[in-house]
C-alpha cells in the first residue's frame, strides 16, 4: 500500500527529499502529486498525471477595433461546468493551478469593405501592455472582401500550448488593418432551417499536464 505525504510546493522543493518507491508526495496548494522511485530527489521527479482543469469561453456580440490599434478580444459567456480556469475583466483567461495548458481559439471574421484586409492575432500574458506579448504566437488572417452586397466572412482557428503558473492569465489581442473588419456574431434562426447562435469567438482551455 502506497503512503502519501502532504506539503506545499515551496516546502517540497526546499527539502527535495527522495521518496520511497511507490510513495506519494502531494502538493497541498496546487493539487499536484509525484510518485517516488527510491532513487531520484523530488525536484527531478515528474508530476503524475493531470488534474484536467478546463474552461470554455465565448462571445455572443460583435467586436470591432480601430485600424492598426491592438485591443483585447472579450468574452461574455462561459461553461459553468468548467473547473480551474476562469474569466476575469472580460478578457483575462486565468488558470487557478500550475500546469501545461492548450488554448484553442475559433473566430468568425467579417469584412464589410470591397477589398481584402488582414487581421493579426497574438497572445499576451500577465500584462496590459506590449511587454506581455508572448513570443511566436502572432497569426495573420486575410479576410475576403464583400460580394453581392454581403460582407465577406472567414473562419480562423489556431491554438497554442503554454506552461503557466498559478494565477497566470492569457489574453487574445487583435489588430485589424482596416476598421471594416470585425468579429461577427450571429443570431439563432428557425427558418429555412434551425441553426444555433454563432459566437464571434470561442476559446477552449484545457490542461494537458501538471507542472
Amino acid at each position: 500500500m502506497s503512503v502519501q505525504k502532504i506539503d506545499t510546493r515551496a516546502n517540497w522543493a526546499a527539502r527535495n527529499p527522495i521518496l520511497l518507491a511507490g510513495e506519494i508526495g502531494f502538493e497541498s496548494d496546487t493539487g499536484n502529486e509525484k510518485v517516488g522511485d527510491g532513487k531520484l530527489p523530488w525536484n527531478r521527479l515528474h508530476y503524475y498525471g493531470s488534474a484536467g482543469h478546463w474552461g470554455e469561453f465565448s462571445s455572443t456580440v460583435n467586436q470591432s477595433a480601430v485600424a492598426d490599434t491592438p485591443i483585447e478580444v472579450t468574452f461574455n459567456r462561459f461553461d459553468a461546468n468548467g473547473d480551474g480556469v476562469r474569466l476575469e475583466n472580460g478578457s483575462r483567461l486565468t488558470v487557478g493551478y500550475p500546469g501545461v495548458y492548450v488554448f484553442e481559439f475559433n473566430l468568425q471574421l467579417s469584412n464589410a469593405d470591397t477589398q481584402i484586409h488582414d487581421a493579426y492575432f497574438w497572445l499576451r500574458k500577465n500584462n496590459s501592455g506590449s511587454a506581455g506579448n508572448v513570443a511566436l504566437t502572432a497569426t495573420a488572417v486575410s479576410v475576403i472582401e464583400s460580394h453581392g452586397g454581403v460582407p465577406g466572412n472567414n473562419n480562423a482557428f489556431f491554438d497554442h500550448t503554454l506552461l503557466l503558473q498559478k494565477e497566470d492569465y492569457i489574453e487574445l489581442i487583435w489588430a485589424p488593418s482596416n476598421s471594416q473588419i470585425s468579429l461577427k456574431a450571429g443570431d439563432a434562426i428557425t427558418s429555412p432551417y434551425i441553426r444555433p447562435t454563432q459566437p464571434s469567438v470561442v476559446c477552449n482551455v484545457f490542461q494537458i499536464a501538471s507542472a
